[in-house]
Order: C-alpha cells, then sequence, then structure tokens
C-alpha cells in the first residue's frame, strides 16, 4: 500500500509544481509586459522631421475624429473637399495645421499600455476617448505622414503614431497646447462668409413658405427699428417685431454647402436685403425634402456697393448653402408671426423691384 500512495503523492507533486512553473512563467511574462509597458525611451527633437518635404509632395489628406471622418485633396486650384462637392477649404486652416505639426517637438514618452490611451484621447477610431488620425498620402497614394492626435493639456499635446502602442508628449514653441480646428469638416469650410453690418441695412423684401410677401424699411442708420410698408392692413405687434427677420443676414452661419446645379429643390421663398451702401443680397430658397437651401447673388445698386458684390458673387456663384431651422425661421418667417391682420383693406402684394 505504501508504493501506490508513494506514487500518487509523487503525482501529486508533479502536478502541482507543473502547475506552480506555469503560473510563474504567466507571472514572469505578465511582469515582462507591464515592464516593457512602463519602460519610457528617451525622444527628443522634431516629432515629424519630415514634414516639410512632406507636405510639399501631399495630394490627399485623410482625417479621422470622434465624429467625421473626411478627405482633402489637391487639385489644380487649390486643395478642395470631394464630399462637399470639392468646395475649396479655407487656406488659413491648412497653414494653422502645417505650422503645427511642424513645430511640435518631443518632450518624453508616455505609456505603451492601450487600456490607458482613452485617459490621453489616444485609442483607435470608434473607441470612446479616439483621437483625431490625419494621414497624408502623395500623388502615387504612398503614406507621407500617419499620426494620431489627442489630448491638449498644460502645455502638453499627447500623441501617438498608429498601429504602435508608446505614446507621446509633445510641445509648440510658443508654449501653449492649442490644436487646430481640424475634426469636424465643417470646419475646414468657410460658412459664416456672409454678415451684414446691422446699422447698414435699409430695406427687406421677405417672401415666406406661408402667407403673404412683405416689406420692411428703415428710414436711415439711426433709427432703431424697421416699420413695415408693405402690405397694407397689417400691425407689427410690437415696434421692433420685424427687426429679426430684416436683419437676418447681418449674423447667419449655414451649415453645409453643396453644387447648386445638383440639387433638385423646389423654390419656396425668397429673402433680399439692400442697404444704404448700395448693396443688395438676394437669397433664393430651396425646398430639398425637409432640408431648406440658399442659392445666393448679389448686385450693387449703387457704385459704392460694386465691391461688396463682386466679393459675394466670387464666393457664392454656383453653390447652395444648408440652411439650420433657426436661420431658415428668421429668413422666412411669416408675416402672421409678427404681425396683426387689422382686417383692413389689403393692397397688392409688395412689388418686387430688386430686378433679381
Amino acid at each position: 500500500m505504501s508504493r501506490p500512495m508513494d506514487r500518487q503523492r509523487l503525482r501529486q507533486l508533479v502536478i502541482t509544481g507543473g502547475a506552480a512553473i506555469l503560473l510563474l512563467a504567466a507571472g514572469a511574462g505578465s511582469i515582462a509586459i507591464q515592464i516593457q509597458r512602463d519602460w519610457r525611451p528617451d525622444v527628443s527633437g522634431p516629432v515629424l522631421p519630415d514634414w516639410s518635404a512632406s507636405v510639399a509632395n501631399a495630394r490627399e489628406i485623410e482625417i479621422t475624429g470622434p465624429e467625421d471622418h473626411f478627405t482633402l485633396t489637391r487639385s489644380d486650384a487649390g486643395w478642395v473637399m470631394p464630399s462637399r462637392d470639392d468646395h475649396p477649404v479655407i487656406p488659413e486652416r491648412l497653414a494653422e495645421l502645417d505650422a503645427f505639426l511642424a513645430d511640435l517637438s518631443y518632450v518624453g514618452a508616455r505609456t505603451a499600455d492601450p487600456a490607458k490611451h482613452a485617459r490621453l484621447e489616444l485609442a483607435e477610431a470608434g473607441q470612446p476617448g479616439s483621437g483625431t488620425r490625419l494621414t497624408v498620402r502623395g500623388a502615387d497614394g504612398a503614406v507621407l505622414t500617419d499620426i494620431l492626435i489627442g489630448a491638449a493639456r498644460n502645455g502638453r499635446v499627447y500623441l501617438r503614431f498608429p498601429d504602435r502602442p508608446r505614446s507621446y508628449a509633445a510641445q509648440l514653441s510658443g508654449g501653449a497646447a492649442v490644436i487646430p480646428a481640424i475634426a469636424l469638416a465643417d470646419g475646414w469650410i468657410d460658412l459664416d462668409f456672409l454678415a451684414l453690418d446691422t446699422t447698414d441695412i435699409a430695406r427687406t423684401l421677405i417672401t415666406p413658405e406661408r402667407g403673404p410677401a412683405y416689406v420692411f424699411e428703415r428710414a436711415g442708420r439711426s433709427a432703431r427699428n424697421f416699420s413695415l410698408r408693405e402690405p397694407g392692413g397689417w400691425r407689427p405687434i410690437t415696434a421692433g417685431a420685424g427687426n429679426g427677420p430684416s436683419a437676418a443676414l447681418s449674423r447667419i452661419r449655414f451649415r453645409d454647402v453643396r453644387r447648386a446645379d445638383r440639387l433638385r429643390g423646389e423654390p419656396v421663398g425668397r429673402h433680399v436685403e439692400e442697404t444704404f451702401s448700395g448693396l443688395r443680397v438676394s437669397l433664393e430658397i430651396l425646398a430639398l425634402g425637409e432640408t431648406r437651401w440658399a442659392v445666393i447673388s448679389a448686385v450693387a445698386v449703387t457704385d459704392g456697393g460694386q465691391v461688396a458684390a463682386d466679393a459675394i458673387n466670387a464666393r457664392t456663384a454656383g453653390w447652395a448653402y444648408l440652411l439650420s431651422d433657426l436661420s431658415l425661421n428668421r429668413l422666412l418667417r411669416p408675416l402672421d408671426e409678427i404681425a396683426d391682420d387689422t382686417g383692413a383693406s389689403h393692397a397688392s402684394e409688395p412689388a418686387d423691384d430688386t430686378g433679381q
């Protein structure tokens, strides 16, 4: 009986010893991985030393942010956004990105633990705490630069290179950690270019989607409120009821832009503002499903408005701009929302003497 018991004990000892060895090996492997993650190599100098050459040869910039994904391409006319029908991008935004990447220099290595990337906004795309990835390609499609930009805190910009776990802290020469507004497509398109001087707006003709067209005017620049001129038989509910719709073009930001010839929308309204300085700006409002788009044009009614008219037309010719609900409400507000029908005999529809 003693020999079987010895064999059984020996077998148990072997099993226990083997398990201990496996646990020890697993622990050692885990420690090795942790040591590798905690080890921080010495780094210094520019983050992208070849950036100048990359910019010169770049033909495409792909940007993948937490909320958006889009591409910029270089055309004969300059950089454009294909997803916006090749609308030109803001040159200053490109200059900001160029200066930012060229100026980044290493402060030091940081974590290589993927579980900690989200804290630095360096997680992979689609995951919480993801960053903004910039991939620059040349004419042949070869990748020239590929970098993930994360959080900016306390004078540091955190980054890493895709498919590599190691993260880094970098700095800018000026000391501030400010990342250009590059992560959203609409940050690359100028959508708030139209802003008439409120005190310069003299006359506004509005043809809303429902109800009569109407005209508000001001006697002079110093006049506080717009007065309803047409149609007759209506009285503004307050002295300043027409100020918002009449000065809608003093503060408007469009939501998106597309080629006007690609839209198959139906005209549903019109908004025209004329200034004391001789400029007339017209917005033809088109309905495309539930959305509303504006086609913009300008004319000079006096010589003083020619420069401004030319500048607006150079920017807007051939394009249609998506309106927000708030902007649409101000541009085409129905008359019965700002004036009461007194029941008096109404004059005919306001004459459209805009010449457009």
